[in-house]
């Protein structure tokens, strides 16, 4: 496989998300705005469905000007399934992306991302098939799970209303990112991350963001829960 980057994050629970907005000099005047929907379905468990066979379906609103995109995720992501024309670094029209997450471990993952001229609204009350572009149903087609008709029966999940930071400086650390998701009736948490160039990089940049973590007195969270699945959870 090319070599590919690798993002360290680490995600603070409700209860430290004021102190770390606080710790990293976080305000709203310098957030970017976002309005975040994903769509899946409870399983006859109910645990969210797409998800549990590692698929993520999310739609996009840049709230600043109205711009809309929409991203088909794989995560985990089978290298294996990765081929042809989804080779990590092939061109394509959409915005394609392969590298690792590491929170409580590293994850492949692989990503299409595509801009799209019609409203949020108009995409989430169609239908869900419509709302993704030919080349993301390709993509999930050869490179996702073998699933049977996987946009039918699929609900809304949210509003979730983001805050994104770019590029702060935090004692040594250069580049960290920091996004702030609220949904529901309130509940909330904070991710700070780090973008590395290579996995080689990634371990000490990841020690390095930890102790800088802690040295504010915070506390990441450690439940076995990631945050995408946690609000499905709530939403669904």
């Amino acid at each position: 496989m090319a070599r590919i980057g690798t993002e360290v994050k680490f995600t603070l629970p409700a209860d430290q998300v004021e102190a770390g907005l606080t710790a990293f000099g976080l305000t709203g005047g310098d957030a970017g705005e976002r309005t975040i929907y994903f769509v899946d379905r409870l399983d006859d468990a109910g645990d969210p469905w797409l998800f549990g066979n590692g698929v993520i379906l999310r739609l996009r609103r840049d709230d600043a000007d109205g711009s809309v995109d929409v991203t088909v995720k794989l995560r985990p992501a089978r290298e294996e399934r990765l081929t042809g024309r989804w080779r990590p670094g092939t061109r394509h029209d959409a915005d394609y992306r392969v590298g690792v997450g590491w929170a409580r471990e590293r994850v492949l993952s692989a990503s299409v991302e595509a801009k799209r001229e019609e409203g949020l609204r108009e995409l989430l009350d169609g239908r869900k098939r419509d709302a993704f572009t030919p080349e993301q149903q390709d993509f999930l087609r050869r490179c996702g799970p073998r699933l049977e008709q996987p946009m039918r029966h699929l609900c809304n999940a949210g509003p979730i209303r983001a805050r994104r930071w770019h590029d702060i400086t935090a004692g040594p650390l250069r580049g960290l990112r920091a996004e702030q998701w609220t949904w529901g009736d309130g509940r909330t948490f904070l991710e700070l991350s780090l973008r590395c160039a290579d996995d080689d990089e990634s371990a000490g940049r990841r020690a390095l963001l930890a102790a800088e973590i802690d040295g504010h007195g915070l506390k990441p969270d450690e439940s076995a829960t990631t945050k995408t699945e946690a609000v499905l959870r709530g939403l669904l």
